[in-house]
């Protein structure tokens, strides 16, 4: 009887830890997405859930708001050659049942790379740090659709550099 006993504890351990490795727990400020095939499948309503390894795939999502640094170097309207450094808090959609899963953060940072680039080509270099119209109003309140969807909800232009060019002619 005393071999069974142990033979059932020893049981009794191996089951809760397998069921343990099978359970994630959500992080703060983010949810879980359960996936198959990189397709989301469901969205696990509270901060636990229970995946099958090789059937599902369990990722994070962010909730809320994310902050995202970005970094362009392109040329202004007028030509001169800049580069951009900004930080900024986008309010992220909540994911949706049956869509493709690519991590939101890495595809709105690209798409907020894009707006940057546009706002900065779309303004000479006199403009960027300006109130009215410079990058801060070009992009604060814009919508980013796509893979990943938010709202861009606060904008920091960390540096705003005029690159110079040693030994190459300036036309103007």
């Amino acid at each position: 009887m005393g071999e069974m006993a142990t033979v059932l504890v020893i049981a009794a351990i191996a089951v809760g830890l397998v069921v343990a490795s099978l359970v994630r727990r959500a992080r703060r400020g983010e949810c879980l997405v359960v996936t198959r095939h990189r397709r989301i499948v469901r969205i696990a309503s509270d901060s636990m859930t229970l995946a099958i390894p090789g059937f599902h795939e369990v990722l994070e999502w962010p909730t809320g708001q994310v902050e995202i640094a970005i970094v362009v170097r392109t040329r202004t309207g007028d030509d001169q050659d800049v580069r951009v450094l900004a930080t900024f808090a986008v309010e992220v959609d909540p994911p949706r049942v049956g869509a493709a899963y690519i991590d939101p953060r890495a595809v709105l940072h690209t798409a907020l790379e894009r707006h940057v680039a546009d706002a900065v080509r779309a303004r000479p270099a006199s403009r960027l740090t300006h109130d009215r119209d410079g990058l801060v109003a070009a992009i604060e309140g814009v919508r980013i659709d796509g893979l990943a969807a938010g709202v861009v909800t606060d904008v920091v232009i960390d540096e705003v550099d005029l690159l110079l060019h040693p030994g190459r002619s300036d036309d103007g």
